[in-house]
């Protein structure tokens, strides 16, 4: 039992940590990570001219939390969920990034995974040891859906980069 109280209290530090950096828009926090979404987008021109206000509207969905787009250099661009918005609530499983190499024609949309998903999932095999498997299930399906819900919008910031949104020059 003591066990569990160690894991959760970890637990509970990195998802503390977690949000912290995420809110302060940390250079090592949101350009870090595994990353579990990759989309690539020929977009010759790299991030020229992108908006980020319509990119934001291309992603925006009527029931979930709105992107919140920053840009870090001139060829990367991170963005997360905004936290506590939205009419469904759900935990981010992953933070975005959109980056494009020197000298590539391509824009790679990336989704790297949050830490505490994986704090989770040790401190669940901690705690349960081999009897994760009879619940291994569960996580996974709850997983699989948050991702998923991510994965679509995710992969309408790829389409809009690749319809080739452009910021209008006053």
């Amino acid at each position: 039992m003591q066990i569990a109280w160690f894991v959760l209290g970890a637990f509970v530090v990195i998802a503390i940590a977690e949000m912290i950096l995420s809110a302060k828009w940390s250079p090592f926090y949101v350009t870090k990570g595994i990353p579990v979404f990759i989309r690539r987008i020929d977009r010759p021109q790299g991030l020229a001219g992108v908006d980020l206000e319509a990119l934001a509207k291309s992603a925006a969905t009527v029931a979930g939390a709105p992107f919140l787009f920053r840009w870090f250099g001139d060829d990367t661009i991170a963005f997360r969920e905004k936290s506590f918005s939205g009419a469904i609530h759900y935990f981010s499983l992953m933070r975005g990034l959109i980056r494009r190499r020197a000298g590539e024609p391509q824009v790679v949309v990336t989704g790297l995974l949050s830490w505490w998903a994986l704090a989770l999932l040790a401190g669940l095999v901690i705690i349960l040891g081999r009897n994760i498997k009879d619940v291994v299930v569960y996580p996974i399906a709850a997983f699989a859906v948050l991702y998923f819900i991510q994965a679509v919008r995710f992969n309408r910031i790829a389409k809009a980069l690749r319809s080739g949104e452009r910021k209008v020059d006053a």
